[in-house]
């Protein structure tokens, strides 16, 4: 006999009535898979990346409690209808089932992220990375326990979970995770690649603005040069004592002299700056 729960304060009274001093608050919120096998029952929770995270079972012989938000009676009595009679059948059919929705919804994740990637790639930003990053280890991470948890379940021999009922069932399953296990760890490089581009990126941005920068200031620094020749050499003519011995009579001669010099500092600056060879 099973049943399934969605509503989390109706799982807890049917729990309590096992006597298994279960806190289920504590593992409810345990963001990593649960297990515990005690003499009579198994104690599984495994999160996903549904609305409502929790997939709560708890396996016996003869009685089986799910909590969950996933409809799953409909997948139990249509596909498995040959075995489900048979001793530890149903736990293990129902625990089969679960472990084959979280992996299906464990990779429509994986697929949300690589599109998101795809996008990244396209328009480098470096936040953007790192919080893919973020999400593709911690996906990987749930797969990896998850696959480590389905191979755990054969190699225990544990009776509630009866391979040799669903062993084809079970050989595609772990087929399955360790694909969408090598596919994350995969895009993990893949990440890593955007991290290096990302690098690049903000490197050749900064040379870009050093290098106007520098233009900047050249030409900042030629105009100031081009500024202070005539008005130094203007000084030195307005002293007094100069310029009534030499420019009292003859102050053409002074604009003259200010005019070419200035024209030749322009000049200069212009040939300085060529030979610089400064593009914007």
């Amino acid at each position: 006999m099973y049943k399934v729960f969605s509503d989390l304060e109706e799982f807890k009274k049917e729990v309590e009535k096992l006597d298994l001093k279960l806190d289920v608050d504590i593992i409810l919120s345990l963001d990593l898979i649960f297990f515990h096998q005690y003499e009579e029952y198994i104690v599984i929770n495994i999160r996903d990346y549904s609305i409502n995270p929790n997939n709560f079972l708890i396996l016996s012989k003869n009685k089986n409690l799910v909590y969950t938000s996933k409809y799953i009676n409909h997948k139990i009595s249509s596909e498995y209808k040959r075995i489900i009679n048979k001793q530890y059948a149903e736990s293990t059919v129902l625990l089969l089932t679960m472990l084959k929705y979280i992996l299906t919804n464990y990779s429509s994740e994986f697929e949300r992220i690589k599109s998101e990637i795809n996008l990244v790639d396209v328009n480098l930003n470096l936040n953007k990375v790192e919080e893919l990053g973020l999400r593709l280890r911690k996906l990987t991470d749930r797969v990896e326990d998850l696959l480590e948890i389905i191979i755990k379940l054969k190699e225990r021999d544990i009776k509630e979970f009866n391979i040799d009922l669903i062993e084809y069932d079970y050989d595609i399953l772990v087929t399955e995770s360790r694909y969408w296990l090598e596919r994350s760890r995969s895009h993990i490089y893949h990440i890593s690649s955007l991290r290096t581009k990302c690098d690049m990126k903000s490197t050749s941005e900064l040379n870009e603005t050093m290098k106007k920068l520098t233009i900047i200031m050249t030409f900042l620094m030629i105009a100031n040069i081009i500024v202070n020749i005539p008005g130094t050499i203007g000084a030195i003519f307005g002293i007094p004592a100069l310029s009534d011995e030499y420019f009292k009579y003859r102050p053409h001669f002074l604009v003259w002299s200010l005019i070419t010099l200035t024209v030749l500092s322009i000049y200069l600056g212009w040939a300085y700056w060529r030979s610089l060879k400064l593009r914007a």
